[in-house]
């Protein structure tokens, strides 16, 4: 379920429409999809980019595109931990807790980094530059213990890692993914010297 899953809604919120580049971008989604409705992940996902969370005035413009109810899509959002219907920080952290998770340390983990970080699960620090939240599953049991900043995953997680990470984007610095992502093209940051010491 996603962070603080209610169905967003204000009387005082703006209309949402994507932009010129944005719209050109979905109408290149949808032809990879024989059926239209197939695209409204990437649809949301495209949205979310745009607006920064779904709003109502999101899920009310993909609805009408998708010749769906908005409840419809409020079934996807609510549903995926991917979809944020809150702001969240710059750096988004989300620690997986389901069983295989669990059993290998995320509680400690979560700690850790709420400490680390000075911002509970569930909240966006002050300056707007990280937030936590703990995810029901991350779909990554074989690296167990798992967390994600935004789009990147970081598996076998410990406390000295966590430390690396947020040292690294408090400076400024890009981090790397390890595990997961080791097919996507290398960059330099906290994560790959940790592969590298590791390799």
């Amino acid at each position: 379920m996603a962070l603080g899953a209610r169905f967003p809604h204000s009387p005082r919120e703006e209309r949402f429409e994507f932009t010129p580049e944005n719209r050109a971008e979905l109408d290149r989604i949808l032809a990879k999809y024989p059926q239209k409705r197939s695209a409204l992940i990437p649809a949301l996902h495209l949205a979310q980019k745009q607006a920064g969370h779904i709003t109502s005035a999101v899920m009310q413009h993909v609805a009408s595109l998708f010749e769906l109810s908005p409840m419809d899509v409020w079934g996807v959002v609510s549903f995926y931990t991917m979809l944020k219907t809150k702001p969240v920080g710059k750096h988004h952290f989300m620690v997986c807790d389901n069983l295989s998770c669990a059993l290998l340390g995320a509680a400690g983990i979560l700690r850790h980094l709420e400490r680390r970080l000075g911002c509970r699960a569930g909240h966006t620090r002050a300056d707007g530059k990280f937030s936590v939240e703990r995810v029901e599953c991350l779909g990554a049991c074989g690296g167990a213990p798992c967390l994600q900043i935004n789009e990147d995953y970081f598996e076998h997680v410990t406390p000295a890692l966590v430390d690396e990470l947020v040292a690294a984007l408090e400076k400024g610095e890009p981090v790397s993914p390890v595990g997961a992502d080791e097919a996507a093209p290398p960059r330099e940051g906290a994560g790959a010297a940790r592969e590298k010491a590791a390799g």
